[in-house]
């Protein structure tokens, strides 16, 4: 129960947080440290913009977009 309403909290804060315009966005790859997959043009349901939120197109947090990207 604890963790459903701290997922609830989360949510609510984040949606709060991008309606103020000071939304801070991880991507899920990065969070459970796919780096590789978060960078990518293309993703499991299709094409996708790399390390941007699909929503608003902020920019992910995750330090691994500071360093330029291995070929």
């Amino acid at each position: 129960m604890i963790a459903r309403l701290t997922g609830a909290l989360a949510v609510a804060l984040t949606r709060l947080a991008c309606r103020l315009g000071h939304h801070a966005y991880l991507s899920t790859s990065c969070l459970h440290h796919d780096h590789h997959y978060c960078q990518k043009h293309t993703g499991k349901s299709g094409a996708k913009t790399p390390a941007r939120c699909k929503f608003c197109t902020t920019a992910c947090v995750c330090p691994c977009h500071e360093q330029p990207a291995s070929a």
